[in-house]
């Protein structure tokens, strides 16, 4: 039988001189005789070791962020966020894997850790380190926090918690249960679910993907989608009557991903919105087991491809994947493959490779100044550091390895709008929140109406008559008046603006939520909550103008849209989001009661503490700890699955009209497609894009 060692809680110095320790950490003896206070094994030859590991893992933190502030490298790392230390070697042992994680990087590790930081200082050995990093039981605690191993896949499982950044896990279900989903090891993994789905169903949620979906993010090459799908096709007729299971492949990833994605899309028209959340979520996780070395993704941009087809869906749904670490990953690998610069000539990439590399540093550029700016978090890189061109707006069937064909229809004209709001936000940011200096001689109002006008050039140019234009230019003109750390107070003008702007895309997003085709429930909870604390800080400081503007009845209605759309949120499955609801009434109402009594807030209805909470909410800080219970009243199977029985779906809510598109390789996108008038619809559909 093994031996069994009792855990000793005295600190080491209470322990050898005999006497009590009260356990604290410090102890209160240690404290008393100004001495290290340490911990005890009777495991090591050396007992002594740290008291807390917590502490200890924490000093050595610090000590390797100190050396990056010396450098000066210290904002760049936390701009690549903290995946900048997770491993990217598939090949090592876990049990080899630790002490790689938890070490200082080597010089020449750094630059494959992140490309900000280029070095790392080398750091004398610590022999006590070494000892303590040696202890088996300290390897136990490690391997408990570690995931299984590295790669997209352990961010699919760090799901992201509240609205903050975050890599806690939200699953309820046990961690070893979590991680069989994501199995690296079987040669065959189950494709029950896929196999369930009939043929034409199949083709028909692809053909709606690339209808609606892909002229926004042209992340793939149609035609080898579609070959992609032919080939899965075949390979799931070709297997036995009563097998389930296939080799990992990449192209059943493509094609899982893509479907789940689809399967959401119009949900909130069948009246079985929920059934297909739950439909969506099942393929994802049956399809994720196929991100595995044995899938052999061709190349680095495949791979780049991939994160951003789980970023879309994390988007839809957060509960399944982290939105935010995803974001960083993805465009950290488009820095270190230098898609953010046009590669020199004597590289000899064809046009179609080059199309291909910019539509996905492009659409990766998208992602990441939509959701930097949602938590005001600093911009993975500059806009002034890129000079990639843009992608081709021309169908991929016009695009050839040997050139690219002028006359070809334009069907990716979306994704160029989406690109040139980004740069409009991505400069406001800059300003608002990374303190980047106005042009020389240049002042803050000239400043906004410059930017003001840049705006409204852009609504201009893609003014169609779609709601979702509205709602862009709204959002827009919110985030440019909205306070921040460069400007904590803005003028009475900036503050109407920014309080109109707010409750005209919160009305915009009302009918989105309710009903709208392609809802990304990540951002759209981030307007609301954004939008909403911008109308309170307006009503606080901004009260006599916005009064003087707008008669009682108005505002009470205008700023009411924000709790409906905070309870729609939650009722689709977000239950956290209810409880920002709850904050933003309790703020709301006493502005509301100084609005329909005509006098401005007092201190004793809104004071500093309620002052102190808008602040907060208004500049996230960092990760919380509320749980992100985003669909978890759907219930959960034994192995954290999402329990469904696909006998209960009605195939023909996923039908897709065949005379949409007379190719199955060819689409025609535009606005009206995304138009159910154009369709024989009655209401229109409010396609959220990514604003």
């Amino acid at each position: 039988m093994a031996e069994c060692r009792r855990s000793v809680l005295s600190c080491a110095r209470c322990r050898r001189r005999k006497i009590k320790c009260d356990r604290a950490i410090p102890c209160g003896q240690c404290l008393a005789a100004k001495s290290e206070c340490t911990g005890f094994s009777s495991k090591d030859q050396d007992p002594t070791i740290p008291r807390s590991i917590v502490q200890h893992l924490e000093t050595e933190i610090a000590k390797v962020e100190g050396e990056l502030a010396r450098n000066g490298h210290l904002e760049e790392l936390n701009a690549s966020d903290i995946l900048a230390g997770m491993p990217t070697n598939d090949g090592i042992p876990m049990e080899n894997l630790a002490l790689s994680v938890i070490d200082v990087p080597k010089l020449e590790e750094a630059s494959n850790a992140s490309l900000a930081v280029n070095a790392t200082p080398s750091v004398a050995r610590d022999t006590i380190r070494d000892e303590v990093m040696s202890c088996g039981e300290i390897q136990a605690m490690i391997f408990a926090i570690l995931p299984t191993g590295p790669g997209i896949s352990d961010l699919i499982a760090r799901v992201r918690m509240s609205l903050t950044p975050s890599t806690a896990m939200a699953s309820d279900s046990p961690r070893e249960d979590r991680r069989r989903s994501f199995s690296r090891t079987g040669n065959e993994v189950s494709c029950t679910m896929l196999r369930s789905i009939p043929t034409p169903i199949l083709r028909s949620l692809v053909k709606k993907y690339m209808t609606r979906v892909y002229p926004i993010f042209p992340v793939l090459h149609a035609p080898t989608l579609w070959q992609q799908l032919e080939r899965v096709i075949k390979t799931l007729q070709e297997l036995p009557e009563r097998h389930r299971a296939v080799p990992p492949s990449f192209d059943f990833l493509i094609i899982y991903l893509m479907l789940s994605i689809s399967a959401t899309l119009g949900s909130a028209r069948t009246g079985h919105e929920a059934k297909h959340m739950v439909f969506s979520g099942t393929l994802f996780e049956e399809g994720i087991q196929h991100l595995s070395d044995k899938a052999k993704i061709p190349s680095d941009l495949a791979g780049i491809q991939v994160t951003l087809m789980v970023l879309q869906y994390a988007s839809i749904n957060p509960r399944l994947a982290n939105v935010w670490m995803l974001t960083g990953a993805a465009m950290r690998a488009c820095l270190e493959l230098g898609l953010h610069r046009e590669p020199p000539e004597a590289l000899n990439f064809d046009q179609l490779t080059l199309d291909l590399r910019r539509r996905i540093f492009w659409s990766t550029y998208n992602f990441d100044r939509a959701i930097c700016s949602a938590l005001q978090r600093p911009l993975s890189i500059p806009d002034q550091t890129i000079d990639a061109r843009f992608p081709s707006v021309l169908d991929d069937r016009h695009i050839h390895p040997n050139g690219i064909d002028p006359t070809g229809t334009e069907t990716k004209i979306h994704s160029m709008r989406w690109i040139q709001f980004r740069r409009l936000q991505s400069a406001m940011t800059e300003v608002h929140f990374q303190g980047k200096p106005l042009e020389p001689g240049q002042t803050w109002d000239d400043w906004l109406v410059v930017m003001e006008r840049r705006l409204q050039a852009w609504y201009e140019d893609y003014n169609d008559g779609h709601e979702l234009t509205e709602f862009t230019l709204a959002h827009g003109l919110s985030n440019l008046h909205r306070p921040s750390p460069r400007m904590p107070m803005p003028g009475p003008r900036s503050l109407m603006v920014a309080f109109e702007a707010a409750c005209s895309s919160a009305k915009s997003l009302r009918d989105h939520i309710l009903t709208g085709f392609y809802r990304r429930s990540w951002l759209i909870a981030h307007h609301v909550l954004e939008n909403s604390m911008v109308v309170l800080f307006c009503l606080r400081h901004g009260f006599d103008t916005i009064s003087a503007r707008f008669s009682a009845q108005e505002i009470f209605e205008m700023t009411k849209v924000f709790t409906a759309n905070f309870l729609a949120l939650a009722a689709q499955g977000w239950n956290e989001v209810s409880n920002y609801a709850g904050v933003y009434e309790r703020l709301l109402g006493p502005l509301l009661e100084s609005v329909f009594s005509n006098r401005p807030p007092s201190l004793s209805s809104f004071g500093p503490a309620q002052d102190a909470e808008l602040t907060r909410l208004l500049y996230p800080g960092p990760a919380q700890l509320d749980k992100l219970r985003f669909g978890s009243r759907y219930g959960l199977g034994g192995e954290g699955m999402p329990s469904f029985d696909i006998g209960t779906l009605n195939w023909e809510d996923f039908s897709v009209s065949d005379g949409r598109s007379a190719s199955a390789e060819g689409f025609v996108a535009g606005w009206d497609l995304l138009d159910p008038n154009a369709i024989g619809g009655t209401a229109q559909d409010l396609v959220f894009g990514m604003a």
